[in-house]
């Protein structure tokens, strides 16, 4: 995966406006927990980078305690870690949390349909 750091409120809104063009995937983690440690570790192994064809960003909920309360109030979901939201139209089509977060799950919404089986 090709992660991308955000880190503040501008970062966001290219996020949504890319969310125009394709959908997004935004994954809300804490580096001081072995839990979100090992969800990422799992996605990551299990990514196919020609299967979803979608930009992966990264918030860290540590260092980023604003911009995750904002996403929380903006997209009006419950702040959870770890977390991976589809956005799509500026709009959540897709999140879960924890032990929820499953390729097999997000890969439905890949940016390329005619390869989910």
């Amino acid at each position: 995966m090709n992660w991308i750091k955000i880190e503040n409120s501008h970062d966001l809104e290219e996020i949504i406006q890319n969310s125009f063009n394709e959908r997004v995937l935004l994954f809300k983690y804490s580096p001081r927990c072995s839990i979100n440690y090992i969800v990422k570790n799992l996605l990551e192994r299990e990514w196919a980078e020609y299967e979803m064809n979608m930009k992966t960003f990264l918030v860290d909920v540590i260092a980023c305690k604003e911009l995750s309360n904002q996403i929380e109030t903006d997209f009006g979901i419950k702040h959870e870690s770890p977390q991976v939201l589809i956005i799509e139209n500026s709009k959540i089509i897709f999140y879960a949390s924890h032990g929820a977060i499953l390729y097999s799950k997000i890969r439905k919404f890949c940016n390329k349909p005619e390869l989910v089986k």
